[in-house]
């Protein structure tokens, strides 16, 4: 590990220097994340700078020769014979109508390029998520699982917090092709309208409620985390909105990522309710009885008092 410290320390060393963004949320956003050394080698290796596509079949074909494997991962299937048809058809058979589509997520599970497997080593260090749990003042005794993950056409994920039981989640843009900044495969982070607010306190206020997706419409964006080597890292809260929807040419290049998550060891939530059962404003002659079934028991009995 030592020759690792000596070599990507230095990514330590950012993330210890930096400073919070506070809004829309709590978050670090930290440009130019990997060495130019490191980020031109990263981009231009061979698991990630792929050649341009006739078919997505020959896409998804060499992916799985290169030592991806399709990822069980949310906003996309698990079958390939699904999403290929979905994807080449343009039609997607939804069992919610707040998602408009799927995709297909590939992670990488064999490395041929040594950086590659030298920096996913270090991201995975309890070095490095030592260093983010003491900038986030996160105690938790699992470690931080890291991957480069490539993401198809038609992925999206409504506006979200992250469930209760996430305690970080990051995300680095290593995408091989510079035109990827104005293309829309990015994470945006965003903020409920006026009239959405409310969401904010129920969700506060009823911590044994699992936090749910919610509608597009509900939320306006405020920061897109389009810029390439752009890390973005926050820890779970009622207000860490975000949501993702790609709408691009997977033949040309594909999104890619180093993606890392960090889990509680178990989840306070209890209860799961969907945005229907969240929405005051969809009869608003029952708004008020419906605020009053969302408040706990304890709340009503102490403002009686």
């Amino acid at each position: 590990m030592k020759n690792l410290m000596d070599e990507f320390g230095y990514i330590i060393d950012k993330i210890n220097t930096a400073s919070f963004v506070e809004i829309p949320f709590k978050h670090l956003l930290l440009t130019d994340f990997l060495s130019d050394e490191h980020f031109q080698e990263i981009i231009h290796c061979k698991e990630v700078n792929k050649p341009v596509y006739k078919t997505t079949e020959s896409l998804i074909q060499d992916l799985l020769d290169s030592g991806y494997q399709v990822q069980n991962f949310p906003g996309c299937t698990t079958s390939i014979e699904q999403y290929l048809k979905s994807y080449n058809s343009n039609k997607y058979e939804m069992d919610t109508e707040i998602l408009e589509g799927f995709g297909l997520t590939m992670r990488l599970k064999k490395f041929e390029t040594p950086l590659v497997e030298r920096i996913l080593t270090f991201l995975n260090s309890e070095e490095f998520s030592s260093c983010l749990k003491n900038k986030f003042g996160v105690v938790c005794n699992n470690k931080l699982n890291t991957s480069i993950q490539k993401y198809l056409h038609g992925y999206e994920i409504s506006p979200h917090p992250d469930e209760r039981n996430k305690a970080l989640t990051y995300l680095l843009n290593i995408n091989p092709n510079p035109k990827s900044e104005k293309d829309k495969i990015h994470t945006s982070l965003l903020k409920f309208i006026p009239e959405r607010k409310y969401i904010y306190d129920f969700w506060k206020y009823n911590d044994k409620i699992e936090r749910c997706w919610v509608p597009w419409n509900w939320c306006e964006k405020v920061v897109e985390t389009n810029l390439n080597n752009c890390f973005v890292i926050f820890s779970p809260s009622n207000e860490s909105l975000h949501g993702v929807k790609l709408d691009y040419s997977h033949l040309e290049y594909q999104r890619t990522q180093i993606y890392g998550n960090l889990f509680y060891e178990k989840s306070s939530s209890e209860i799961w309710k969907t945005y229907k059962d969240i929405d005051l404003l969809k009869n608003e002659k029952s708004r008020r009885e419906k605020v009053k079934s969302l408040i706990p028991s304890s709340i009503i009995n102490i403002l009686k008092k």
